[in-house]
């Protein structure tokens, strides 16, 4: 048998064959100047920054999916003791149920798969708010702040985790 050298890339430490031009797996200029490699290390430890705040802001956004669970449960003990009617008071209690149930679930599998999460539950929030201005358009006002920020947050989560998506396709992270 032939005694291969082990050529690992200076940048991300994978294989590649003596005649590469560029690592398959980051783009490394195996055969560029000082500079050039250089650059390309300096590069990707700005986007592995820039990764490191995404991160960050994502998973801001998906805690924000509890917070909209406890927000909603919060509301609704409030608006349970206003309903008078018994039939309106069990069909209430279970659509909150079902709303902090898929708030959380949302929440738990944004751990694994933040972008669907995070579109599913600002869909889920803004279909939510648009149902209750068809029912009672006097709803959109009360608690219009809150609405604003949990819309705000959950629009720039999944703005923060397409933005990692790409990055780490860049740099060939998964």
């Amino acid at each position: 048998m032939e005694n291969q050298q082990l050529n690992l890339c200076a940048c991300c430490a994978n294989t590649f064959a003596q005649n590469d031009s560029y690592c398959i797996s980051c783009g490394y200029p195996l055969q560029g100047t000082n500079e050039q490699q250089e650059n390309h290390i300096a590069n990707r430890a700005v986007k592995e920054i820039d990764l490191i705040d995404l991160n960050k802001k994502v998973e801001t956004a998906c805690n924000s999916l509890y917070w909209i669970a406890g927000i909603i449960g919060v509301s609704s003990i409030i608006g349970y003791f206003t309903l008078t009617d018994e039939d309106d008071v069990l069909i209430f209690l279970i659509t909150t149920v079902i709303m902090v149930g898929a708030f959380l679930a949302l929440a738990v599998w944004s751990k694994t798969k933040p972008t669907t999460a995070l579109i599913s539950g600002l869909s889920l929030y803004v279909i939510i708010q648009l149902l209750n201005l068809i029912a009672d358009p006097s709803s959109i006002i009360r608690g219009i702040i809150f609405k604003i920020i949990i819309i705000v947050y959950l629009i720039k989560g999944v703005m923060a985790v397409l933005e990692a998506e790409k990055i780490k396709k860049e740099l060939n992270i998964k």
